[in-house]
Parts: structure tokens; C-alpha cells; sequence
């Protein structure tokens, strides 16, 4: 079978992918560990499949004729040493090979994408470093998990750098450590570094962030949560009618404001925008209707059951009701009272807070743009940010083409190494 080898091949030839490896990760074995490694990158490719099928797959593929190697030399006990050696030097072994793809093809670094992903993991791993419950979107909490952090270039979406992080890391702690690594690949390209912009979502951005970012030169767009009160103000303050004559784009509006962060005794301003979306304001609504909906009918059946046991009580009627408005994510805007007649008849009634709900419906589909940039224009912020997507594909192609998860490695230092493979197949 040849496939798509030719091309996959010639590409990595061209990308020095086994000298490079070769250079960092010397053997006497009579199968080299670059010469194993590309047939791992070719097969994550081509036809993922565990270590212990590697070998039957390349039964079936030209490989055989091409390196002049049986198959059968291709075992999961050499494919896990090749692992382990290249964990040692993975590091530089992806900066030589993503500064060779980077310089011979030319690639733009001044619009980097930065995002985090998780990549369940199956076993115990009870004394994993990185396989930790944590919070992850998409993921279950009752699964064990290993981040990872990528850059993309918005240039073709192209990874340009990465780091493993334990499951149960915070997005945020990753920011700076990754402003640094790129600092570093940026300059070994001799690229400026002012000249770049990093574009995250709100997961990237807080006070010491923003100071951060100043400190290292660099320029930034992302979202921004609102945790601090001068924060929220400012999604708050503007009427809905002041947005609509500052238009961005169809069905966005945006309303420019100086947004202040405050870190260890310092302060920096940066410029905000404040983004109204049509769509996403009227998602957040249908969305509290229908919750608003379920709650009302919950506290119905409540007061159906009034007089029937464990519900005779103002004090039970009361606690079942509170139950109701506490699980529900629309309780915080309908508030419940029991309390009984002349005649000792227990009721139930329940209310609409609609000062809450009228502030819920200020602030749907607005969130906060911000960046250091003051080159850019409104609609070159909005524009860069909805691109950042381009980093989420990738990280759809790792986990669906390349199947990168599941990982069923059991050492650390191979889910490292293999995690190099896959973003070496995904480059």
C-alpha cells in the first residue's frame, strides 16, 4: 500500500525529522531511533494504531521496501525504547525541527493563538505527575487527564510551540510560562518580539497577566472575565441602545473603554471594547427561559404535594422549595415563600426577582475585548479574536486523525515523548 507516504515521506525528509532526532538521540541499535520515530509519525497519520500493531501495519504499507528494514524489527519493546530516549531531549528536539519548518517555509509569527486542551488518559496512574482529575471542558471530572498548551500561527494554523501540563492545572498559571518559551522561539527565528500579538481567550488574561505581558514586550488580545467589581461595571454601564451606533460587524456592536489592572503596587491601562453580540444575547435568553421554565414547574409539583407526608409543614414546604431554587442555575432570579392560612392551610408562591433578571438581560452577549495593542482597530479586535479558533481545529485533529486520546501509556516519560509524536505528525 502507498497511500499518501510519498508526500508524508518527502515532507519529513525535508523537515530533517530523523537527523534531527538522530543528532539528539545517538544508538548503536542497528534501527536508529529518527528512522523509528518517523514510522511512528508516518502511522499517526496515516492509520493510528497502538505500539503492538505497529508492526503488522507496516506489513501492509511500502515502508519496508523504502527503509530496507523487516517489519518485524519494529516491535513495541523498540518503539517504547525510542520513546524513552526521546523524552530525555524532546524539547530540542521539537525546537530544531519547528525552526527548520519555520524558516523553510516562511512562516508569519505575527499573529500567535494560544489555547489549552485535555487528553483523557485510561489506567490508574496513581503516581502520574501529569494524569490528574481536574477541570476540563468537555472532559468528565470522573477521568484522570493531561493537558497541553499549543501556539498556532494564524498563518496556516501551524503549531509552533507546546507544553505538557498535569490535568488539574489551571489555565491561567500556564500564560506566562508560555509568554517565555515563545519569547525564546521568536527570537531564534529573529523575529521581533514586538512585533507579534498573542490572541487567547478569557482563560489568559487577568491583572498580573496584563502586567506580565508588559513586561515581556509582548502584545496580547483576549478576552477578559469579569471576576473584579470594576471589571462587571464596565459590561454594565452602557444602555443597549448606546452600543447600536458603534457598529463592528453584523449583529456585533462594540463601545471602546480604558480597562485598569492593578499587581503587585502597579498599575497599567489597556484598551478595552466592550462586545455586544445579537446572537449570542439571544442564546443566554432562550437559554434562562427554558431553566426559568423547569424551575416553575419544579416548585409546582411542590405545592401539588402539599398535605401529603414529609410535605404537611410550613418548614418542609419551605426546605423543598429551597432545594428547588438552590439546583437550579435560575434560582438565584425567583425567590420562594411557605407559610400558612388563618385556618392552618399550608401554601406555597413563589416570584420573579425581575431587578436580577433585568441585570442578566443587561449583560447578555457582551463581553470584554482587551489589548495592549493600541495599533489595532475595533474591527481588526474583534476580527483576530473570533479567528482564534484555528488553534481549537488543531487540537481537533490531534485528538480525532491522530488520536492522540485515549492514551493508554502508562509511564510518564512515554506519554511525553508520544505526545511529541503526535504533535510532530500534526506540524
Amino acid at each position: 500500500q502507498l497511500g499518501a507516504l510519498p508526500v508524508l515521506y518527502a515532507l519529513l525528509d525535508v523537515l530533517q525529522v530523523r537527523e534531527i532526532i538522530n543528532r539528539h538521540c545517538p544508538t548503536a541499535a542497528d534501527v536508529d531511533h529518527g528512522t523509528v520515530a518517523m514510522v511512528l509519525i508516518l502511522n499517526r497519520l496515516m492509520a493510528p494504531r497502538p505500539l503492538y500493531q505497529i508492526a503488522d501495519w507496516m506489513t501492509q504499507t511500502a515502508l519496508v521496501y523504502v527503509l530496507g528494514i523487516p517489519a518485524s524489527k519494529f516491535n513495541d519493546d523498540r518503539l517504547g525504547r525510542t520513546l524513552d530516549a526521546m523524552q530525555k531531549h524532546g524539547r530540542d528536539i521539537w525546537q530544531d525541527i519547528i525552526h527548520r519548518a519555520l524558516v523553510r517555509f516562511d512562516i508569519d509569527l505575527s499573529i500567535i493563538f494560544y489555547d489549552l486542551t485535555a487528553f483523557v488518559v485510561h489506567g490508574a496512574y496513581s503516581e502520574s505527575d501529569y494524569a490528574k482529575f481536574g477541570f476540563a471542558h468537555n472532559t468528565p471530572m470522573d477521568k484522570r487527564k493531561f493537558k497541553a498548551g499549543l501556539n498556532a500561527s494564524a498563518d496556516g494554523n501551524i503549531p509552533t510551540e507546546y507544553r505538557m501540563w498535569p490535568g488539574n492545572t489551571a489555565d491561567l498559571a500556564t500564560v506566562q510560562e508560555n509568554m517565555e518559551r515563545l519569547c525564546h522561539l521568536l527570537n531564534r527565528r529573529g523575529w521581533s518580539i514586538n512585533e507579534t500579538i498573542i490572541i487567547g481567550d478569557r482563560a489568559n488574561l487577568n491583572d498580573e497577566l496584563a502586567v506580565a505581558y508588559q513586561d515581556h514586550d509582548l502584545h496580547y488580545l483576549a478576552g477578559l472575565q469579569a471576576h473584579k467589581k470594576v471589571h462587571r461595571e464596565l459590561l454594565e454601564q452602557y444602555p443597549t441602545q448606546q452600543f447600536y451606533a458603534h457598529p463592528l460587524d453584523q449583529e456585533y456592536w462594540g463601545i471602546c473603554c480604558p480597562v485598569v489592572f492593578e499587581h503587585a503596587e502597579r498599575q497599567v491601562t489597556h484598551r478595552g471594547r466592550v462586545v455586544l453580540s445579537g446572537s449570542m444575547r439571544t442564546a443566554h435568553r432562550q437559554v434562562r427561559a427554558k431553566k426559568l421554565w423547569s424551575l416553575n414547574q419544579a416548585l409546582w409539583q411542590v405545592r401539588a404535594k402539599i398535605g401529603k407526608p414529609r410535605y404537611r409543614t410550613v418548614v418542609c414546604i419551605q426546605r423543598r422549595s429551597n432545594t428547588q431554587l438552590k439546583r437550579s442555575p435560575a434560582g438565584k432570579f425567583m425567590s420562594a415563600r411557605a407559610y400558612a392560612d388563618e385556618e392552618g392551610q399550608v401554601h406555597l408562591c413563589w416570584g420573579l426577582d425581575r431587578y436580577a433578571l433585568w441585570k442578566a438581560d443587561q449583560r447578555d452577549g457582551r463581553y470584554l475585548l482587551v489589548t495592549n495593542d493600541w495599533s489595532l482597530s475595533p474591527k481588526q479586535m474583534l476580527a483576530l479574536y473570533r479567528q482564534k479558533d484555528g488553534v481549537e481545529k488543531r487540537f481537533t485533529v490531534s485528538k480525532s486523525d491522530l488520536k492522540v486520546s485515549p492514551i493508554y501509556l502508562h509511564k510518564d516519560e512515554r506519554i511525553e515523548a508520544m505526545l511529541l509524536i503526535n504533535m510532530l505528525a500534526l506540524l
